[in-house]
């Protein structure tokens, strides 16, 4: 099945190039871990007074929301900036075989700002198309489930018949909605099996993670760690799959 050779495919692409992925994702995984730690140490934000009630009180009565919101959203820009600076790495690495000549990847600010815009539009199709559906959902009464489903099936095909713009904004060949979703043609099924199989070893994964963490909690927590690590670099390299063999014409055997 198509579906399962591009997961393989994708898994080859991470452990034949560790060295090379180490490279790209660790250097900006060290500094996104710093600067959150920073961000939490100035702000006072951290997982430990979200989880306070006394401790949220007193920043919002000492703040007001912005205490709450501002450093929320700074978070989640560093979190975003680190990620696809390592995406876009990872694509142009196996797309053009731009190597890594360091620790460092080059921070392409251009390929990085496409990409962002790339999935925000993806994003904005993504809830324009269950607008629609909620309204539908709220007249069908019981039968709701059932378009519930019936959509989720739907957004998954749509989101990664359209995730070809993503690679292609990486390496700077962007490609329009119609055109990803032209090259994509015929594919449905292939994704609804590879959505299988994605779930499959995310559950796997977990459960090895949890039956480690008991065992010896330290270990588990690196190969839990590792593990998060290899599986993004999987996930991106599944899009970089799909472009390759939609759009380029690339062998996934």
């Amino acid at each position: 099945m198509k579906g399962w050779r591009i997961f393989a495919h994708s898994v080859g692409m991470v452990t034949r190039n560790l060295p090379e992925a180490l490279r790209i994702a660790l250097v900006p995984v060290l500094i996104g871990f710093a600067l959150i730690v920073a961000l939490t140490l100035v702000t006072g934000l951290s997982f430990g007074t979200m989880s306070d009630p006394e401790a949220m009180d007193k920043m919002m009565r000492d703040g007001g929301m912005g205490a709450f919101f501002f450093p929320l959203i700074l978070f989640a820009i560093v979190f975003i900036v680190i990620e696809l600076w390592i995406f876009v790495s990872w694509h142009r690495f196996i797309l053009l075989e731009e190597y890594p000549t360091g620790w460092i990847p080059e921070f392409r600010f251009d390929r990085i700002m496409a990409y962002f815009g790339r999935g925000f539009l993806i994003g904005v199709i993504m809830a324009a198309m269950w607008i629609p559906v909620m309204m539908v959902t709220m007249l069908l009464g019981p039968l709701a489930i059932i378009g519930v489903l019936g959509a989720i099936l739907f957004s998954v095909v749509l989101f990664y018949r359209l995730v070809p713009m993503l690679p292609a904004a990486a390496v700077g060949k962007p490609l329009t909605i119609g055109q990803a979703w032209e090259a994509t043609k015929g594919a449905s099924g292939t994704i609804l099996v590879l959505v299988v199989v994605i779930f499959g070893a995310q559950f796997l994964l977990q459960v090895v993670t949890g039956l480690s963490i008991m065992v010896f909690a330290p270990l588990g927590i690196v190969f839990q760690l590792f593990t998060a690590l290899v599986m993004s670099l999987v996930n991106v390299s599944i899009l970089t799959t799909i472009y390759g063999h939609y759009v380029e014409g690339r062998p996934i055997d």
